[in-house]
This record gives structure tokens, sequence and C-alpha cells, in this order.
């Protein structure tokens, strides 16, 4: 299903079907996990200050793993490479749904390179100048609250922000990338002092 919409100052289109996509799983990189091909959803993001990338929810072969992570970056600030090794999404398989635990990248003290950082509605309210809550409801996402009531086998992070969303209804899940990869490094999220890519 297509969808326009944008989030803060990020345009997203979600393009209608799926596509082939060849990388390595989430769960794999850590170790010497080789490329495999899946198939994907994805989603153009674009921004004022240049950013143009795609973004791919990928369902691998194995059929219970699925990631959203940067498949292209087309053009913008040098700020947006960190896109490339970081701020991907592993959301987990609840029946049909998938729920995703929600963090926000953030330059922390004394590191010039945005990483993924606790947040809460609040916060993410701030990213997207808005209630985020509403916002991924009217986008379609089934359910939004607290880790550990989206995820029942929770054993941690209980309590950070979670949504829930169908499988064949991805929207949420790339708003949720754009409020908390994107918006985070155009404002300097977490810095003393506003220097993103866009200010």
């Amino acid at each position: 299903m297509s969808a326009k919409f944008t989030i803060a100052t990020v345009e997203v289109e979600v393009l209608d079907g799926r596509f082939p996509f060849t990388g390595i799983p989430t769960s794999q990189w850590r170790g010497d996990g080789a490329h495999q091909t899946g198939t994907c959803a994805l989603a153009n993001m674009r921004t004022d200050d240049g950013l143009r990338a795609q973004i791919a929810l990928v369902t691998w072969p194995s059929g219970d793993e699925v990631s959203l992570r940067l498949a292209e970056l087309l053009g913008g600030p040098a700020d947006y490479e960190r896109l490339k090794s970081a701020g991907e999404l592993a959301p987990k398989f609840v029946g049909g749904d998938l729920v995703a635990r929600i963090r926000a990248l953030r330059y922390k003290e004394g590191s010039e390179r945005a990483s993924l950082d606790t947040i809460d509605w609040s916060g993410i309210d701030e990213l997207v100048n808005g209630d985020a809550q509403a916002v991924l409801a009217e986008l379609g996402a089934v359910r939004t609250g607290a880790y550990a009531d989206l995820f029942p086998p929770a054993t941690r992070f209980k309590l950070e922000p979670a949504v829930t969303v169908s499988t064949d209804d991805p929207a949420p899940l790339f708003a949720v990338y754009a409020a908390t990869r994107i918006v985070p490094i155009m404002k300097a999220h977490g810095k003393a002092f506003s220097e993103g890519p866009n200010l």
C-alpha cells in the first residue's frame, strides 16, 4: 500500500509492492554473517537540507526475522552517513503483526557521532512536533505503548516505548525511522547547541 506523509520536515513516500533486498540479517552482523536475499517494502525519504534516502523493511529468507534499515543514501550532508552503520530497527513478530521497540539517535557528550539512546514518548513528541502516538495511529499503527505490553515475552527494556504495526501496512514503522533516526541528525539531538545539518 503506497502512502505519502510528512514527519517533522521529513517527506516519506512508501512504495507499492515488495522488492528483493540483499544484505546481512541484523542477527548475524556481529558474526561471520553471509549475505542473503530477502524481500522488502521500500520508502523514499527526503528533507529540505538535501537528504535523499531509501529505507527498507526487510523480511529475511528464514521468515522469522525482520530488519528496518537504510537501503541507499542518495544525497545529503555528511552527517547522514551515520545512517549506514547506526539506527537499524529489528521488529519482532507477534502473531501477524510486528512490534518495534523505539529508541532514537542522539549525540552524546564527547562524541561527534550519533548513537542510539533511550527516549520516552514525550521525547518522541518533541521530535515530531506533535503527539507521536496519535500520528502513528493515524498512519495505521495497531497499538502504541510500553514494550512489555506490546511484546509480553520481553525481559528487558519493558518500559521503553514501542509500536505494533500490521505486516501489510508498514507506514508507521517508516514514520518511526524518520522521527527517531533522520530528525535527530537534522536537529543535532542531544548536542548542547544546535549545529545540525539543516540548522
